[in-house]
């Protein structure tokens, strides 16, 4: 494994290219210039300015060859930087320039170089002698995009935007027309960005080594005085960004390529959509409501009516009588002083999170199965399956860059499972789509489970070694009649059992669920089931396979950790327990904690309806809008004494609120997230608070102070100080630091050495100690059993690519002009049986209440089956939602909703 580089002997790695080889040995990028080259695109070899001589041995003829796709050779000559090599890439940059602006050879002196400017530079100006092409300088600049422009005068033709349209987003929106010098890039069917089917990733853009391709803050060639690494507020994938500062305000967005979460890519709302943390609507100063207004105050006099009207309430009625409810879009520290603060300062276990309202079920069903209940595999395991499964969930959607790296295994063929209601883009490209009546999950794993068995496909060594209660379950399922399940899910018996098949056989399977399987009436159940899925094969504790939760929010995993939940403190450790009252006690430093259970989110609602609930302290949560059946929540909010919500803007929440605290974004302050794969990532300030904000952080620290606690790490809020506290209260962060963190932070269980873990349960050792089966029988929601006769179709919800959740911060930016309403998707078979055109705006109507929303037809929908978001406030779809949930977790069945339309007369 030894080459020559100018006649010195290096070793060489197995798989590496020339110019991978050089640039290693050399500690330089730059050792030799490239312009069609990308680290994360496959080599192309269409340039050729890479071209280095090649020879067999020492002083022997040489053969010129394009180093970013020739691999290295035992005992290979390279010479990369000959004249005879100097000359041919000069040659090759004068054809470019032929076609190319001559007043774009340089940068202006406000604009950095791009990277064609660079290898310009690096290979040398040279006297153009071919005559000035034409075609491409007549191209008009399109700027119809919100935030992608093309001015394709400044195309060089490298094929780097079409080969990262297909080849990370997977999308092939770009690609090449026309032959010979009349070669020209073109969107969709050559119109506009804008018109054609792009998502607005950026990619393009960023890949684009001109200004052929920018956004419209013209990132990539910012000078900026400052770049921040910070990990994105959004989803649960957790992508890195480098975020541009110039005279304090944010600039522009780039994904850094040494990522490991999303390895220099990202979404539109990780690298566009960040207008909103300066935006008008912005929360600038607190405000108590006075005669029914809500009026600014002083920090001071908030913090006092505050703690005032608390310590009454407490003193007039208990401590049960006060509930708090965090945030996933809060850091880790910062839910974990929210929950210290509830249960230590005020002394009560009412501590819930929005994880309430998405992945309970997730946490719980693979706790009951596994002992812990997070994802068992990292994503990077995606380059090692020979299939995957996917239920519930749309990750192109929802979790877009991890979305893409599984669009990309199922185009290449990988062997794919998804179960959905819905026909998403990854249903129509899987092997094997299951389109399942909404509220069915656990008849069809139950089909699943049932095939597998009886053809024999079950890893009997894993069952018999490391699980209990096999036997039980599979009588259940041998027992089990396929007819009535295929009638009651509406799939096909034989396409479930060519799925079964498919999955058991595979070496290596890999589960992605999201909350088409957690936001249902039996929801923990089908994560129950989904387990005994990897269990019964052997797909658990190897790399590859596992079950993923597909997370929601940006830190739903890191506010479950940190104990944001009624039965369980930070760690998971059940609050029930003396001996864990003690624990907690000993390291809050105070002599007793709460010891009764808290109640969950749906509770505390009920309880405020009954007089029991007289106070809600909400951090970063709007609870009315997001929260199912909201004439139920408004109900129960008029009930309530004191409101207390900590915000970066007006919502419906805060429009009920008593107390309203302008809250920092994540711009603005200190953390960590956790996401969906258990990877703690950091939080870095970048940018100073906006008008008299604070981090939520400082709030609850300033808020405990006057509530009579002080936090040990002081009064001033300090995120490392935190993390300390954090290792030394969880035993699966022992070895937790913010230093320890750097650019790509670590995975939990964390051991006290700083060394973290990629994979659980390997061979077997499962927390819990055993891998435990269980077995379910199909229930149908009561939903459906109440209100299914009255109101006959089915509507389940979900998000689109554009907004987050209710939209809060993505309604505030551009994306906004992407998507700008809510639609109800109905069959149009359904739509025209009722007189009802495209378009036309409708009633929808559930037991609960009525909207009106705009159809849009679809045969992405079954008959009778609907589909809409909760995006827009105008539309308010959780009028219409109910009070069904998980008989376990109470997280609400947002995804089967019994409802008719009708023509609005």
């Amino acid at each position: 494994m030894k080459a020559y580089i100018n006649n010195i002997q290096h070793s060489f790695e197995q798989n590496e290219t020339i110019l991978e080889f050089v640039r290693r040995i050399e500690s330089n990028k730059d050792a030799i210039p490239t312009m069609c080259q990308d680290d994360r695109l496959e080599n192309f070899g269409s340039c050729r300015v890479c071209s280095v001589e090649v020879a067999r041995e020492k002083d022997g003829p040489t053969r010129t060859m394009a180093s970013c796709h020739t691999p290295v050779g035992k005992g290979l000559y390279i010479y990369h930087n000959t004249d005879k090599m100097k000359r041919l890439r000069k040659n090759i940059v004068e054809l470019v320039l032929t076609d190319y602006p001559s007043d774009k050879v340089f940068p202006p002196e406000n604009k950095k170089a791009t990277p064609f400017q660079e290898t310009i530079a690096q290979i040398g100006i040279p006297n153009i002698r071919y005559p000035e092409g034409s075609n491409h300088l007549d191209i008009e600049t399109d700027r119809a995009h919100p935030y992608i422009k093309s001015d394709l005068a400044q195309c060089i033709n490298c094929f780097r935007c079409v080969r990262a349209c297909e080849e990370i987003q997977g999308e092939m929106i770009l690609s090449m027309s026309g032959r010979g010098f009349a070669t020209n890039i073109i969107k969709g069917f050559d119109t506009t960005f804008d018109e054609s089917a792009c998502i607005s990733c950026g990619a393009c853009v960023q890949t684009c080594p001109t200004e052929a391709l920018t956004d419209k803050f013209e990132t990539k060639t910012l000078i900026a005085d400052k770049t921040v690494r910070t990990t994105c507020t959004y989803c649960g994938v957790g992508c890195q960004l480098d975020v541009s500062v110039i005279d304090g305000k944010i600039r522009g967005i780039q994904a850094p390529e040494t990522a490991e979460v999303n390895e220099g890519h990202t979404c539109l709302k990780g690298r566009f959509a960040f207008q909103f943390y300066d935006h008008p609507d912005r929360l600038r100063e607190p405000m108590i409501r006075k005669n029914g207004k809500l009026e600014v105050v002083t920090w001071e006099e908030a913090y006092t009516f505050i703690a005032d009207k608390l310590i009454n309430i407490k003193n007039k009625y208990g401590a049960d009588s006060i509930g708090g409810i965090s945030s996933s879009r809060a850091t880790n520290e910062e839910n974990y002083l929210m929950q210290k603060m509830i249960r230590v300062a005020i002394g009560t276990n009412n501590i819930d999170g929005c994880a309430r309202v998405c992945h309970a079920p997730t946490a719980y069903g693979m706790q009951q199965s596994f002992g812990t209940g997070a994802a068992t595999n990292s994503v990077e395991d995606l380059k090692q399956t020979d299939a995957i499964f996917l239920f519930g969930a749309n990750p192109v959607k929802g979790h877009p860059v991890t979305g893409a790296k599984i669009k990309q295994a199922f185009m290449k063929g990988v062997t794919s499972i998804v179960v959905d209601p819905i026909k998403t883009k990854l249903a129509e490209l899987a092997t094997y789509f299951l389109q399942i009546r909404p509220g069915t999950n656990v008849a069809v794993l139950n089909m699943i489970s049932h095939y597998i068995i009886t053809e024999n496909l079950v890893n009997q060594h894993f069952i018999d070694s490391y699980t209990e209660k096999y036997q039980e379950f599979k009588e259940h399922v041998q027992g089990l009649d396929m007819d009535e399940l295929e009638t009651l899910t509406g799939v096909s018996k034989e396409l479930v059992k060519k799925a079964a098949i498919a999955y058991a056989k595979s070496e290596r399977a890999m589960e992605f669920h999201g909350l088409g399987v957690t936001e249902h009436f039996q929801g923990s159940k089908t994560v129950m089931l989904l387990s005994n899925l990897a269990m019964m094969t052997g797909n658990i504790g190897k790399n590859g396979a596992g079950l993923n939760p597909l997370r929601g929010q940006n830190n739903v995993q890191g506010a479950a950790d940190m104990g944001v939940q009624p039965h369980q403190g930070a760690g998971y450790m059940d609050i029930n327990k003396p001996e864990v009252q003690e624990y907690y006690a000993e390291k809050y430093g105070v002599s007793t904690m709460p010891k009764k259970e808290g109640y969950k989110i749906p509770q505390m609602l009920d309880a405020a309806i009954d007089g029991k609930i007289k106070a809600l302290y909400i951090m970063g949560e709007d609870t009315i809008m997001t929260d199912p059946n909201t004439n139920h929540s408004i109900k129960a909010f008029e009930k309530l004494d004191l409101i207390v919500v900590q915000e970066l803007f007006m919502t419906a929440t805060t429009e009920m609120a008593h107390v309203v605290l302008p809250a920092s974004s994540y711009f603005e302050k200190n953390g960590t997230f956790t996401n969906g794969e258990r990877r703690v990532q950091r939080v870095n300030k970048v940018v100073e608070p906006i008008g008299n904000t604070k981090p939520d952080g400082q709030i609850i620290i300033d808020m405990m102070h006057k509530l009579g606690y002080d936090q040990p790490t002081g009064l001033t809020y300090d995120a490392a100080k935190v993390i300390e506290e954090i290792a030394d209260v969880i035993p699966f962060m022992k070895g937790l630091s913010w230093d320890r963190l750097g650019e790509n932070g670590l995975q939990w269980p964390i051991k006290e050495d700083g060394t973290d873990t990629k994979m659980l349960h390997i061979d077997g050792a499962f927390k819990k100690g055993i891998g435990t089966f269980h077995h379910f029988n199909f229930e149908e929601s009561p939903e459906i059993v109440s209100h299914g006769k009255k109101y006959p179709f089915i509507l389940t919800t979900g998000r689109e690519l554009e907004h987050y959740n209710s939209g809060t911060m993505t309604r505030r930016t551009d994306n906004q002009q992407l998507l700008s309403k809510d639609v109800l998707e109905v069959h149009p078979k359904d739509a025209i049986k009722k007189g009802i055109n495209d378009s036309e705006i409708v009633r929808l109507i559930s037991d609960r209440g009525s909207v009106e929303i705009a159809v849009k037809y679809s045969k992405n929908v079954k008959k009778g089956v609907l589909r809409s978001t909760f995006h827009q406030p105008e539309v308010f779809i959780n009028i219409i939602t109910g009070s069904v949930g998980d008989k376990e977790t109470m997280t609400p069945e947002y995804k089967v909703v019994a409802v008719d339309f009708e023509k609005i007369l």
